[in-house]
């Protein structure tokens, strides 16, 4: 296969698999992991896969399956809006529930609110519309209506119009693609130990250089208790010897760099017409 996403088919991440690689074989799989792990084992060329979202932030299975498989990179990016319909498969039948991913659950909640309806949270927001049951409510894509062959209760229904998500292309490169532009970079950061002072030392190698940090995540090391990776989120154009400057000076301060893949920050892609 060329793509394998995170499906099933009609996700934004479908959506965003036709944007990124148009004319590609696409193939759906059960869940981000699963897709990274296809262009892990050369199964598929390619994994697109949600990063980054701006009401809910960045997507933590995401970034922990990037960090456990060293040999993939992201090589891409784009920026979807996100906007979600109300579906329902039998009109007739009076609503009992509202089924979406946990995403589309919070995005929502001003309109399932005001229906005084419970929720139930699914894998996706196309799985929910897929496997809606009587009484039961998706919460999905546009395009899950024509896919599977449901009516509309109301349209439009997130809180935040103006709402986006950030979704990946990810391939098995140590050293991502440089692209035209201000690309931005995504690098992880895993110190030796942790030892007072650390991070306002490495952050110190970013301030040296004027580069501008958009974001900053801090996840756990599960083999070494008390030790975190931290992901650093930067904005502008970065060439490899850029790169591998920085790194030399990470390593002198106690930590293992690694360039996780060429990504612009959300904020940026989102204001671009």
């Amino acid at each position: 296969m060329d793509v394998t996403y995170l499906g099933p088919s009609g996700t934004f991440t479908h959506q965003a698999v036709v944007a990124l690689r148009p004319e590609a074989e696409a193939v759906p799989v059960a869940d981000a992991g699963e897709a990274l792990t296809a262009v892990e084992t050369g199964r598929a060329a390619y994994a697109v896969v949600p990063i980054d979202n701006s009401v809910n932030g960045v997507v933590v299975p995401t970034l922990d399956g990037l960090l456990s498989r060293p040999g993939l990179s992201i090589v891409d990016s784009v920026v979807l809006p996100i906007s979600f319909d109300a579906w329902t498969r039998d009109p007739a039948v009076a609503p009992t529930v509202v089924v979406s991913h946990p995403h589309g659950l919070a995005q929502c909640r001003g309109w399932i609110e005001a229906q005084g309806l419970p929720t139930r949270e699914a894998t996706s927001t196309a799985a929910a519309c897929r496997d809606l049951g009587p009484g039961e409510i998706g919460i999905g894509p546009r395009i899950c209506g024509s896919l599977y062959d449901l009516t509309a209760v109301a349209e439009a229904v997130e809180d935040n119009v103006a709402a986006f998500t950030q979704f990946a292309l990810v391939s098995a490169s140590r050293l991502p693609v440089r692209a035209d532009g201000d690309e931005g970079l995504l690098v992880s950061l895993a110190p030796d130990a942790n030892v007072p002072g650390l991070l306002r030392r490495l952050l110190g190698v970013l301030e040296d250089r004027d580069v501008n940090m958009t974001n900053l995540v801090t996840r756990p090391v599960p083999a070494t208790p008390g030790i975190f990776v931290f992901l650093l989120f930067l904005s502008g154009s970065f060439t490899a010897d850029d790169f591998e400057a920085m790194r030399g000076e990470w390593a002198a301060l106690g930590a293992t760099a690694r360039a996780v893949g060429r990504i612009s920050p959300l904020h940026e892609l989102a204001a671009k017409p």
